[in-house]
C-alpha cells in the first residue's frame, strides 16, 4: 500500500561516474546524527555504510555485539541514519536499489520500500522477503520461503503492485540476478558436490512470463589460471548494470584465508559475462594480500564494478571500468567500515 506522494526524480546520467562523482573525497560519520526524514525527499543514494562490528565487543552473557549507526549517503554526500547494526548476528535488513532511488527497510517483520526522491512508501505484502532488485531498478523480486524451497512475486516500481510468478526454486538453488524484471538467472548447487564442477559455472535463465529457459555459461575451465576455482566452497556472484552483467568470484584454495570475506580461500579475481548476449566481458583482479590491502567486490553499479579496500588506516571505495580495467578511488573512510553498494540486499 502506498502512502503520501512521489516528487519528480531528477534526470540521471547513465554510468558509474554519475553515481559517485559528487561524493566528497573523504566520508566521515557526522558529529550530529540526522535520521532520514519522512516529510521530504533527500535525493538518490550513492551507498550505505557503518563502522565494522567489533568482534571483541561480544558480551559473553547476552551474546550480543555493540551496535553501530548505519548511514545512507546521498549522491551529493549528505548523511542520514537509516538504522543500526543488529545486536545479534543477523542481517541488516536494509537495501538500496541499483539506481539509488529506492530504500528497502524491514521493520517489525515486514519490508517497506521508500522513494528517496519523494515520500512515497510501499508496504511489501506479508510473508514476502525482499530478495533481488531487478537490474533496471524498475521492480523487486520478492520471495516466500518454506522448507520445500521458494516461490516468488514481482513488485513494480513505482506503483507497488505485486504480481505472483509461477516459479519455484529448491533450497539448493541460488537466485543470481533478476534481469530487467523479466528473466530470473539461477544456479543449481547440486553438482558442486563434485570438485571438478568448480572449474565451470553455468546459469539457467528463465523468462518469468513465458517460462522459456536458456543456459548462460559464466566460467569455463580455460578461463582459470592454475590453482584457481570458480568459487571457494560455494560460488559467489555479483550482478547488475545496464546492459546487465554477471560476475563470478574466482578463488585460490591454496592461499591462506584472510578477513576479505571468503568462506575458504581469498578471492583473486572476478570473471564477467554479458547476461544478454552471453559474451565474456572481462577479468578483474582483486588483491587478497594484507600488505596490499585486501579487496572485496561490493557489486555491479551501472557500467562498472565497485570494490572495497581496507588499508592500514581506513577504507577505500574503488570503481573499476571493466572495459579498460581503469581503477579510481572515489572516496575514503578514516577507519574500517562496511560499505553497502546499491543493488545489494543485506
Amino acid at each position: 500500500m502506498a502512502t503520501q506522494r512521489t516528487e519528480p526524480a531528477p534526470a540521471v546520467t547513465a554510468g558509474i561516474e554519475a553515481v559517485f562523482s559528487e561524493l566528497p573525497p573523504h566520508l566521515v560519520p557526522p558529529a550530529q546524527v540526522v535520521d532520514l526524514p519522512d516529510h521530504r525527499g533527500v535525493g538518490r543514494g550513492a551507498l550505505m555504510y557503518h563502522l565494522m562490528v567489533n568482534a571483541a565487543s561480544l558480551d559473553p552473557d547476552t551474546r550480543t555485539f555493540a551496535q553501530n549507526d548505519v548511514y545512507l549517503v546521498t549522491r551529493s554526500g549528505e548523511h542520514f541514519r537509516v538504522g543500526r547494526t543488529p545486536a545479534a548476528a543477523e542481517p541488516l535488513h536494509l537495501s538500496l536499489s541499483p539506481d539509488g532511488r529506492w530504500l528497502g527497510v524491514k521493520r517489525d517483520g515486514r519490508w517497506q520500500v521508500r522513494d528517496l526522491a519523494g515520500t512515497t512508501k510501499y508496504e511489501v505484502a506479508e510473508g514476502y522477503e525482499l530478495w533481488l532488485w531487478s537490474t533496471d531498478a524498475r521492480s523487486l523480486l520478492l520471495a516466500k520461503l518454506s522448507t520445500e524451497g521458494r516461490t516468488f512475486g514481482s513488485m513494480a516500481l513505482p506503483g507497488g503492485t505485486v504480481s505472483p510468478l509461477g516459479i519455484t526454486t529448491s533450497l539448493l538453488t541460488t537466485e543470481v540476478a533478476f534481469l530487467a524484471g523479466r528473466e530470473l538467472a539461477t544456479f543449481d548447487m547440486t553438482p558442486m558436490a563434485d570438485p571438478a564442477t568448480a572449474q565451470a559455472l553455468t546459469l539457467t535463465v528463465q523468462d518469468v512470463v513465458t517460462g522459456v529457459t536458456r543456459t548462460l555459461p559464466v566460467v569455463a575451465p580455460e578461463q582459470l589460471e592454475p590453482g584457481e576455482t570458480a568459487g571457494p566452497l560455494i560460488p559467489l556472484w555479483h550482478a547488475g548494470g545496464n546492459p546487465p552483467t554477471i560476475w563470478a568470484v574466482i578463488g585460490r584454495p591454496n592461499r591462506l584465508p584472510t578477513n576479505e570475506g571468503s568462506p575458504v580461500a581469498p578471492s583473486v579475481a572476478l570473471l564477467g559475462v554479458d547476461a544478454t548476449s552471453g559474451a565474456a566481458t572481462a577479468r578483474i583482479e582483486t588483491s587478497y594480500r594484507s600488505t596490499d590491502g585486501p579487496q572485496l567486490c561490493l557489486g555491479v553499479v551501472a557500467d562498472g564494478v565497485v570494490l572495497q579496500r581496507w588499508t592500514g588506516t581506513g577504507t577505500e571505495l574503488i570503481v573499476v571500468d571493466p572495459q579498460s580495467n581503469d581503477r579510481r578511488v572515489v572516496t575514503t573512510f578514516p577507519t574500517s567500515v562496511t560499505v553497502l553498494a546499491p543493488g545489494t540486499v543485506n
